[in-house]
């Protein structure tokens, strides 16, 4: 009976490992999904601010009237809610395991050698492009 338990205690520890792994696998889907939820709402909040922007130019021109003050403030609003966006996007490309490439700004896998996107060389010891 020794080497059935042998056996059995060796799956059991395997079985634990593989459950830890697809926990926290779970977890990292279950933020990144959080966060691009977020960031949807982000965009339709920017796409509702530009359609405004866009109302009030049109107004603007058509009625001859000076709307200058409210047309600044949608477009700070706009500028606030792209800056947030920009912060949620890099909360998802940490939860991705991505950094940015030195050469272009694009997002890709750390483990990369080559950029997908402009095709440079990855130094791995540039730890300053990471996000």
């Amino acid at each position: 009976m020794g080497k059935f338990d042998e056996i059995f205690d060796d799956v059991v520890v395997n079985a634990k490992a593989c459950a830890s792994a697809v926990s926290q696998k779970a977890s990292t889907v279950y933020d990144v999904s959080k966060h691009k939820i977020t960031a949807a709402e982000i965009r339709g909040d920017i796409n509702k601010k530009l359609r405004e922007l866009g109302a009030l130019t049109y107004k603007s021109e058509i009625h001859g009237t000076d709307n200058s003050q409210q047309i600044k403030l949608i477009v700070s609003e706009i500028s606030d809610l792209k800056d947030n966006l920009d912060v949620v996007n890099e909360h998802i490309a940490v939860a991705k395991d991505q950094r940015r490439c030195p050469g272009c700004n694009a997002v890709i896998p750390k483990n990369s050698v080559f950029c997908n996107i402009c095709g440079i060389k990855i130094d791995d010891t540039d730890e300053d492009f990471e996000l």
